[in-house]
């Protein structure tokens, strides 16, 4: 039997780690930073290894935009398995500008998956490309003046004629901070 996973149970700590964040937020903007890292996913219970790459910036206060994008793959019975997820959308930074930094996002856009088989010295290939909403959160410690480390925690949500083709994404890496730190 496979395990579900519980979006309300991950919903619910998204919502903790803003509200525990929400102590230390200094109203001010956190300016705009650029994230890269490593990035494993366990979509559809296969896990799969690859890179994430995001854009976060100030609207007003602790409101931010993130642009975020994300490529990983594995295999499964002889098929390799790769996905690209392109999402925007809204979130909450908290912290001090500079200093450690909470966030929390909710983010829709494409995912694209493609399976691929080799018979001999053909590779045959199917993909599909679909709507997708991606929420989480994480935090980022200062290493140094424009510098801090990453730690991120998303869930993906997407339908697929078979069914859904959704599951959790976990992420580390460095992030530059553009501009001055305070």
């Amino acid at each position: 039997m496979t395990r579900q996973p519980r979006p309300a149970l991950f919903v619910s700590a998204l919502l903790g780690l803003a509200l525990v964040a929400g102590t230390a937020a200094a109203g001010e903007g956190h300016g705009t930073d650029l994230f890269a890292g490593y990035s494993f996913a366990q979509i559809q219970d296969i896990n799969r290894n690859g890179a994430n790459l995001a854009l976060g910036f100030d609207f007003v206060g602790p409101l931010s935009g993130f642009v975020d994008t994300s490529f990983h793959w594995g295999s499964q019975e002889g098929v390799s398995l790769s996905d690209l997820t392109l999402m925007a959308g809204p979130g909450l930074r908290f912290g001090k500008r500079g200093g450690t930094v909470f966030f929390v996002r909710a983010l829709a856009g494409l995912l694209q998956d493609k399976g691929t088989i080799s018979v001999f010295d053909v590779d045959i290939s199917e993909s599909s490309k679909r709507f997708g909403l991606l929420a989480g959160g994480g935090v980022d410690f200062r290493v140094a003046t424009k510098l801090a480390v990453r730690l991120q925690g998303d869930y993906l949500w997407n339908d697929v004629e078979e069914g859904k083709a959704s599951g959790f994404r976990a992420s580390a890496g460095v992030v530059y901070r553009f501009g001055s730190a305070q």
